[in-house]
Order: structure tokens, then C-alpha cells, then sequence
């Protein structure tokens, strides 16, 4: 005979964890994401990575930070950005944090900073 234990919130066991998802996996759930947001900018870099998180990364222009947030209010985020000095001058760093079906996506983009106007 077999018994099988349907888990019960109200018995206060923690949910069990869930194993990671195969790379293969996060790389067709990327796909979809990207086809959900075909008519959104494009990354010009992605990174899927074992962590269970794919990363977008934005061209170096200002147009990126338009890019970023239209991710954001697609996907229910927020945008962040903060000043950072980058290889060649100063860059202001933008990036969206949210989750697609359990899997972590970051979009953003280091977008050199303009030059002062005198």
C-alpha cells in the first residue's frame, strides 16, 4: 500500500524547495520571456546562468535607460540607477530586478554619462 502525504499550509511544515531548473529549461523560458516582450528594445547581451538568473544587457547609449524601464513597467519593477565610474569616464548604471515563473531576470545597461554643458 502506498501512502502519499499531500503537504497542508495550516500544519506549519515548510514548503519543501524545489529542485533548480536545467539549463535547457531556463533557456526556453528566456525565449518565451522574449517573445512576451518582442515589441520591447532588445537586449544586446543575455547571460542565462545555473543560479537560476538570466541577465539582458542594454546597449551603452542613453537610449538604454528608455529600454530598461519599459522592462520594468512590462514586468512590474522598479528602475535603479546610480553613478559608477566605468573604464572610460563616468557611467550611470541602470538596472530592473524581477521574476519571470520562479526565474530571477535582471535587465540593464551602463550608459556613459553625458557630457557637462558649458
Amino acid at each position: 500500500m502506498t501512502s502519499i502525504h499531500i503537504w497542508d499550509p495550516s500544519d506549519g511544515a515548510a514548503l519543501p524547495e524545489l529542485p533548480p531548473l536545467p539549463i535547457g529549461v531556463l533557456a526556453v523560458g528566456t525565449a518565451d520571456l522574449l517573445q512576451q516582450a518582442a515589441d520591447l528594445p532588445q537586449p544586446h547581451y543575455i547571460t542565462i546562468s545555473s543560479t537560476q538568473s538570466v541577465d539582458f544587457q542594454f546597449a551603452k547609449e542613453q537610449a538604454s535607460m528608455r529600454a530598461v524601464t519599459r522592462w520594468a513597467l512590462r514586468f512590474g519593477s522598479v528602475v535603479t540607477s546610480e553613478p559608477h565610474q566605468g573604464r572610460s569616464g563616468p557611467e550611470t548604471w541602470c538596472r530592473a530586478d524581477f521574476d519571470y515563473f520562479g526565474i530571477a531576470v535582471m535587465a540593464y545597461a551602463h550608459i556613459p554619462a553625458e557630457p557637462a554643458s558649458t
